[in-house]
């Protein structure tokens, strides 16, 4: 699956779906198989909404309206990578 810049979907990325959904317009795609979207705010909470329909092209376009932003395993990442250097610095 791929979001409009043509970026191929992963695991743990976050994307912006450019409407929101309660108050939302930022999901982090945890899993692709089975597929499973959390709000970014809060990943605990499920996507409650049809996952399939959230990614889909849009059907009177065929365009896709969401992009990638970013990837949360990024930000796990860096957090190590500063807990690590907390280390060294103490």
């Amino acid at each position: 699956m791929k979001d409009r810049r043509e970026r191929e979907l992963k695991d743990g990325d976050v994307v912006n779906i450019n409407q929101t959904v309660n108050g939302s317009r930022y999901f982090v795609v945890l899993k692709q198989d089975p597929l499973d979207i959390r709000y970014s705010f809060d990943l605990t909470r499920l996507y409650e909404y049809d996952k399939e329909d959230l990614l889909a092209p849009c059907e009177f376009t065929g365009e896709v309206d969401w992009e990638i932003e970013d990837n949360v395993y990024n930000y796990l990442l860096a957090f190590q990578n500063f807990n690590d250097l907390t280390k060294l610095i103490t």
